[in-house]
């Protein structure tokens, strides 16, 4: 379990979700370019599904998967952010272990595979993609456990990059076709089970995967689930004030234009 910790926040936290970038629909230069008008960036939490599907091994790299990875880069090196990859269900050949070796290669401070914890200030957060949190679904955590199974990935190591590629992209739209139950509606009942086990101990806990922009407050549980509005669709990140105050920026024809601090709340 990793825990990171900012005792004394003096600028902001970010988080960003589901992006699901390409060439074509979620153009990844716009994503690239909201990163460079981050205000005083002290955090950048990334929750998955960055890339449309992703292939996160260097050596299948294409230029947009480099030129998002230098942008994240900068961050780190010019502007002393710590960036914080929360892996999603889009991104497979990520490593199994945050070592010297892959620090120097991918530009992230922090690489979390599952889920972690991060101490701003007075608060205490909790992060992890979301796509474990509807139990219902078996089709899918049976595909999931099998993606991240060392047969998988063996199986792509010895792929030539072309065929790797398209491979992975074949199954990103079988995958995108599958399972649609589970995908039109929120699973309520699962959020408040999972929300339950996470709320124990933290002020907020953030979720992405539902692209949805929904916050939850259960009786009993001071704490509140959150599930952050995706980029893919709402252009959205969130930002959080070193006093804990969490505010919605939107980013429009090249700039952030526009601010809420609402989102739908939910009560159970």
């Amino acid at each position: 379990m990793t825990q990171i910790i900012v005792s004394d926040p003096i600028n902001y936290l970010y988080i960003i979700a589901d992006s699901h970038l390409d060439h074509n629909s979620v153009p990844y230069q716009e994503f690239i370019a909201m990163l460079a008008q981050l205000d005083r960036p002290q955090v950048v939490v990334c929750l998955g599904d960055l890339f449309k599907v992703w292939l996160a091994l260097p050596k299948f790299w294409a230029s947009i998967n480099q030129e998002v990875m230098q942008a994240f880069k900068l961050l780190t090196t010019e502007r002393q952010t710590e960036v914080v990859f929360v892996a999603g269900n889009r991104e497979v050949l990520l490593p199994r272990k945050w070592n010297e070796h892959w620090k120097a290669i991918y530009p992230f401070t922090h690489l979390i595979r599952d889920y972690c914890f991060l101490t701003w200030g007075e608060q205490r957060y909790g992060f992890t993609h979301g796509d474990i949190v509807n139990w219902r679904d078996l089709n899918y955590l049976r595909w999931r456990k099998f993606a991240r199974s060392y047969a998988f990935e063996w199986f792509f190591r010895l792929m030539p990059t072309s065929l790797a590629r398209r491979t992975a992209q074949r199954l990103e739209a079988t995958l995108a076709t599958t399972n649609q139950e589970y995908k039109i509606q929120l699973p309520e009942k699962e959020i408040e089970d999972f929300a339950k086990v996470v709320l124990q101990d933290v002020d907020h806990y953030f979720i992405g995967h539902f692209h949805q922009d929904k916050e939850y407050q259960f009786p009993d549980f001071p704490g509140k689930l959150r599930i952050v509005p995706d980029w893919l669709s709402k252009r959205a990140v969130l930002q959080i004030a070193p006093n804990g105050t969490i505010q919605t920026l939107y980013f429009k024809n090249g700039s952030f234009q526009q601010v809420s601090t609402d989102s739908e709340q939910s009560p159970l």
